[in-house]
């Protein structure tokens, strides 16, 4: 098993006073376009790569296309009759496989009846704006625990990495201070990011499992030792949203937090997994006192600390992640953009700064919707996506153009923060001295 040290930059939220006509001082300055309306609980938005279309998923059930500025009438896949939206249950991800475009297969991550969380793959029918709701498998079967304090904390999020397998974020089964300490049990799937081969054309070395559809890839850090195959890292809460960096690899983990603190973990591309991303031991650098008897303990070297965390003093509350921009050369380019459920707020995050930019203004209704903001994607160009419940829409965003010359800038919205335990890692990752 590769060796979990401690890792990670952690900077305290320290916002700069926004105003309407400001800008971020050599970051550049967003802008936001609605691209569609009228979903109904929208939850997520994504598209294979290089399609012009969006899939807009559901929470109900439903995946609908955007096509030519349009949304189309019939939807994409309707699965409604078997999912549930118990507590934080429904039609929650969404992900095209590298091969979408020539296998026609694709992923969905829901919530049945029960609230137990179902990987399934369908296969799009012979019109391309048109799955086959009978092409049905499930892939993967997460039972979940019973009972009303257990209606929350299922992940949400699944995506095909860049090694081509499959990667899914778990909760760890709701309650307060994970009462089953699923997230640091190495035989629970739950509070993990797992990674599994689900084929149909399976990688070489990839190893059966007994009974299931989908294998173990060869070089998943716990094989052959006690905690589960699947699992490439545990110690999660509720990764509800998290990306890759399609330029990169590197993978981005937004991990709402309990009651003080909400974070975001960083891992580079070539680390070789098996990292302890601390909860329930730990709500961000907060020892959780709510662990009656923390195992490891609290601070211990074999946790891997968030590279940014920020409070709920202001009113935030859920931290909903985003992804790395890579949509053109701009001044945004390599920002992680992120924001907050409850007040709608949405940042940027520089990895090489470690400046913290608040964006909320820039982006006008894109960023002044509360208790409604529930997912990022982007498109099949990398283009960043908005996603809003409370208006059932869609945005899309991107680099705003400059003022004309002679107005004023503006205040900053945001600035340069001090690192605070800048571990020497997190340089080296980034290819910083």
């Amino acid at each position: 098993m590769p060796s979990r040290k401690l890792f990670g930059a952690v900077v305290m939220v320290v916002m700069a006073a926004a105003g309407a006509g400001g800008r971020a001082e050599a970051q550049g300055a967003v802008q936001a376009s609605l691209l569609a309306s009228g979903f109904v609980a929208p939850i997520y938005a994504t598209a294979p790569i290089g399609d012009p279309r969006v899939f807009v998923v559901e929470r109900g059930g439903r995946i609908r296309i955007v096509k030519n500025g349009v949304v189309l009438p019939t939807p994409f896949l309707d699965i409604g009759s078997f999912v549930g939206q118990g507590g934080e249950g429904g039609l929650l991800g969404l992900a095209f496989p590298p091969d979408y475009a020539s296998t026609g297969l694709f992923t969905v991550y829901y919530t049945d009846a029960n609230v137990d969380s179902v990987v399934a793959r369908f296969r799009v029918s012979a019109n391309p704006d048109v799955a086959n709701p009978a092409s049905g498998m499930t892939l993967l079967f997460i039972d979940q625990p019973d009972g009303t304090g257990f209606q929350n904390h299922k992940g949400g999020t699944i995506q095909y990495g860049p090694d081509g397998f499959l990667w899914f974020a778990t909760g760890d089964g709701g309650g307060t201070n994970d009462p089953f300490n699923y997230a640091q049990d190495p035989q629970s799937l739950l509070g993990k990011m797992l990674r599994i081969d689900v084929g149909p054309f399976y990688a070489p070395g990839s190893i059966p499992v007994s009974g299931e559809v989908y294998r173990i890839p060869a070089d998943n850090p716990f094989v052959g030792e006690p905690p589960r195959d699947e699992i490439w890292a545990l110690g999660l809460r509720n990764p509800f949203r998290w990306s890759f960096d399609r330029a990169t690899g590197d993978l981005w983990i937004a991990d709402v937090g309990q009651a003080a603190l909400e974070e975001v973990d960083f891992e580079p591309v070539t680390d070789p997994g098996g990292r302890n991303y601390g909860w329930d031991v730990m709500e961000g650098l907060r020892c959780n006192t709510g662990d009656p008897a923390p195992a490891p303990p609290c601070n211990d070297a074999s946790l891997t600390l968030p590279v940014y965390q920020y409070g709920h003093g202001a009113g935030d509350c859920s931290i909903i992640g985003g992804s790395v921009y890579r949509a053109d050369n701009s001044a945004l380019r390599g920002l992680y953009f992120f924001g907050d459920f409850c007040t709608g707020k949405i940042w940027s995050f520089d990895p090489a700064t470690l400046a913290i930019v608040e964006r909320t203004a820039q982006l006008g209704v894109a960023g002044t919707l509360t208790s409604s903001l529930v997912g990022f994607g982007e498109d099949g160009l990398g283009r960043p996506l908005i996603v809003h419940r409370a208006n059932g829409s869609v945005y899309r965003f991107g680099p705003a153009p400059p003022p004309p010359l002679g107005c004023g800038l503006g205040p900053e919205l945001g600035l340069a923060l001090p690192a605070l335990l800048v571990a020497r890692r997190w340089r080296r990752s980034r290819g910083a001295a």
